[in-house]
């Protein structure tokens, strides 16, 4: 009977003061449809960056070695592939370089050899030619405008010398492919090779062992060190440690913007709660002069309370879902805007944890009101607009 009577009070078409509901249920909506597309969105920018990250810079795990030897090397990469954790191990090289493009312009960025595996090998996308020909360069699309497929280009490199620690060297390479991955930095800043020529380029460039796991990146790093105690793994998380620092500012920011934003949510049910029991005063004067008890009174418009603000809860986790479905429509917009592809989650812990905040925060929004006015005389309640 109780859940009957509220819901006529929420929102029966012969409640006069339906429309004051509606706008209330309305409001939270979308004041929760809006909570819940930021996080989905700065999550997603997020996660996207961290790909990219162990994707084409630090991989999951990076082991610097202190030789150049290729064969001992794809010895150490055989040793590392039988670990559990590991699920693909792979040689890589890179070395600082200067390109002279065709049309006069200096690419500054560097030369990456690299045995292609894992996610690396899967967003690496072949646009014209064979990639790691031997003996020839890939170059970004980026660069197009600059280096021609086919054309032999200028490299200018360091390497050591007799008498000078390091002299810049030039060799001609010749341009083999052309590539493109989903990460602008990575495209913009570096070319392509096989291991063989770049040391062919520069016999002292560094190697390293590059590491993908879909196990946490320490764990990983713990088990390669209790197989060989002198190398010494780096997670992306250590190789990126201040960009990680600024992502879990950011991530602050982030916590700072929703609270404020749920404060305002708050604030708004209050507010909501407190014209909802003004408009309906007469009527609690009514039916306290009915016979009415106070505590059924108040348990009324408490479970009104409830309603109108369950529904608006639920209407604004329909609209959150509906967007994340909608927004494949909308995804060449925002490529064309930020670069990336985003997928779009919703954490239903954390909507659900934004339901029950408003549902709760509501009932005692609802609450003090109902007690407030009930304080006061029937005949008050009757002659004035709002009791004090």
């Amino acid at each position: 009977m109780m859940v009957f009577l509220a819901r006529r009070y929420a929102f029966s078409s012969e409640n006069r003061h339906r429309i004051t509901s509606v706008r209330i249920a309305s409001g939270l909506a979308l004041c929760l449809f809006a909570i819940t597309m930021v996080l989905a969105f700065m999550q997603a920018l997020q996660t996207n960056q961290f790909e990219d990250i162990r994707t084409f810079e630090s991989f999951d795990v990076h082991i610097p070695l202190s030789f150049t030897d290729l064969k001992k090397g794809a010895a150490l990469v055989g040793e590392l592939q039988e670990l559990p954790l590991v699920d693909h191990a792979f040689l890589y090289s890179e070395i600082p370089v200067l390109l002279q493009g065709l049309d006069g312009s200096t690419l500054a960025g560097r030369i990456r050899a690299i045995e292609s595996k894992g996610p690396f090998a899967e967003q690496l996308h072949p646009y014209r030619g064979q990639l790691f020909t031997p003996g020839t360069l890939a170059s970004s699309y980026l660069h197009l405008s600059s280096v021609k497929l086919g054309e032999s280009v200028e490299v200018t490199l360091l390497k050591k010398g007799k008498q000078a620690t390091v002299i810049p060297t030039q060799k001609s390479l010749t341009v083999g492919s052309i590539f493109y991955t989903s990460m602008y930095d990575f495209d913009s800043s570096t070319f392509l090779t096989d291991l063989p020529t770049l040391y062919s380029l520069n016999e002292n460039a560094p190697l390293s062992v590059g590491i993908f796991s879909s196990a946490k990146s320490e764990a990983v790093a713990r088990q390669v060190r209790q197989m060989d105690p002198t190398l010494e793994p780096v997670t992306w998380k250590e190789a990126n440690a201040s960009l990680y620092g600024a992502m879990q500012l950011e991530q602050g920011m982030m916590a700072l913007m929703l609270f404020l934003m749920i404060v305002v949510i708050l604030i708004h049910i209050r507010n909501s709660s407190k014209r909802l029991l003004l408009a309906k005063q007469r009527e609690i004067a009514m039916l306290r002069s009915m016979g009415l008890p106070k505590r059924r009174v108040q348990q009324l418009f408490v479970l009104q309370a409830l309603i109108v603000s369950a529904v608006g809860a639920i209407s604004g986790g329909l609209l959150s879902f509906c967007g994340v479905l909608a927004y494949p429509a909308f995804s060449e917009y925002i490529y064309t805007s930020l670069g990336v592809h985003l997928k779009l989650v919703i954490r239903p812990l954390d909507l659900l944890f934004l339901v029950v905040l408003v549902l709760f925060f509501s009932g005692i929004a609802s609450y003090l009101g109902t007690r407030r006015i009930l304080k006061a005389d029937i005949m008050e309640m009757f002659a004035h607009d709002e009791v004090q």
